[in-house]
């Protein structure tokens, strides 16, 4: 018996359309879906995305391109994140990919072979992992002015928080920067950046873990449903503990269900001893350390042996998951398990 894992592609969609009206019709609506569409399956949501309007669509690696070129029409723009890496020259020539320039090294590698081919630069703006820095544009000024730039694109670090001071800092170093690319479009906002204002949208928005559900907003809708087969119940007698290392250990007599899900599944560990399953809309207290491939929950109070329990659904979101787990939407998301039997609701 495996889990279930409902992905809703219809709320994906809207998701999109609500996202693109948030900004002016000057500005394009994008979709970030690497990592295999933060794990709920690339091909299938580049598809729905497509339908609804969305036109370019960034990866992070060659290979993900590869993966969701095979579905796209020649017309799309695909951006590779990660950058231009030469072993890869066919494939970015023969498939029209754009790499995300973010060094001098990745520049000088593609204009060896690639002059006339489209290009994107990242601009480093504060997040201090990948980009030009702001002295590196103007050194290289002449060299870009001899590409064909199809995007100039920066990354927010404090977006989740709009009064955050340092939104309009990297605002201010942005603008700075793009005055060298006075003619070629430019990118700032991901999913929380378009929140701030329309200061932040320039020509093109980059959301992603917004499409899927993973910001607090009553007009972003949830996309997951995941629902896990109860294997075995029996009971618990005072005195008796379940689960590795004996964490919990019970008081008084307890009914519980062991179900098909552990931290293999995205149940992190953290869960144990405080998260919630449930039956419709009453809670069911996990007890113990989730296993691997396990995790064992209370029903004593049900009226009934239920045959399956939600982990994500209507009364517990990937949002609630990551207070409850001190983490983030995005971690939430991308771990649910490749074990799931997969529906697409439409």
């Amino acid at each position: 018996m495996t889990a279930t894992i409902k992905i809703n592609l219809s709320n994906i969609k809207k998701n999109w359309l609500y996202l693109n009206k948030l900004s002016k019709r000057s500005t394009e609506t994008s979709a970030v879906i690497k990592a295999n569409a933060y794990g709920l399956g690339a091909h299938e949501i580049a598809s729905a995305l497509w339908e609804v309007g969305s036109r370019s669509f960034f990866v992070a690696t060659i290979e993900e391109a590869i993966h969701i070129n095979k579905i796209l029409p020649m017309s799309r723009k695909i951006y590779i994140l990660n950058g231009y890496d030469i072993k890869y020259k066919k494939a970015f020539n023969e498939l029209d990919l754009i790499p995300v320039i973010n060094s001098p090294k990745q520049l000088t590698s593609f204009i060896e072979g690639n002059k006339n081919r489209s290009l994107c630069i990242q601009i480093d703006i504060g997040m201090n992992r990948l980009g030009f820095q702001l002295g590196q544009i103007h050194k290289y000024k002449n060299a870009f002015k001899n590409l064909n730039l199809d995007l100039v694109l920066g990354h927010l670090t404090t977006a989740k928080n709009p009064k955050n001071r340092f939104n309009k800092i990297q605002l201010n170093k942005f603008r700075e920067a793009i005055i060298n690319f006075p003619v070629t479009k430019k990118s700032l906002a991901a999913s929380h950046g378009i929140f701030i204002n329309d200061n932040y949208h320039f020509d093109l928005t980059r959301p992603g873990i917004a499409l899927f559900g993973g910001i607090r907003n009553p007009n972003i809708l949830d996309v997951v449903n995941i629902e896990l087969p109860v294997l075995q119940t029996h009971f618990l007698k005072p005195g008796e503990g379940v689960g590795y290392g004996l964490t919990y250990v019970c008081k008084e007599k307890k009914k519980v269900a062991t179900l098909a899900g552990g931290y293999a599944d995205g149940l992190t560990r953290n869960f144990s001893n405080i998260g919630f399953l449930y039956h419709n809309k009453i809670p069911c207290p996990i007890l113990g350390k989730i296993s691997m491939d396990l995790v064992t929950v209370d029903i004593s109070h049900l009226n009934q042996e239920p045959t399956k329990l939600t982990f994500v659904g209507q009364n517990q979101s990937i949002n609630d998951l990551s207070d409850i787990a001190k983490t983030i939407s995005h971690e939430i998301l991308i771990n649910f398990g490749n074990r799931f039997s997969r529906q697409y609701v439409n």
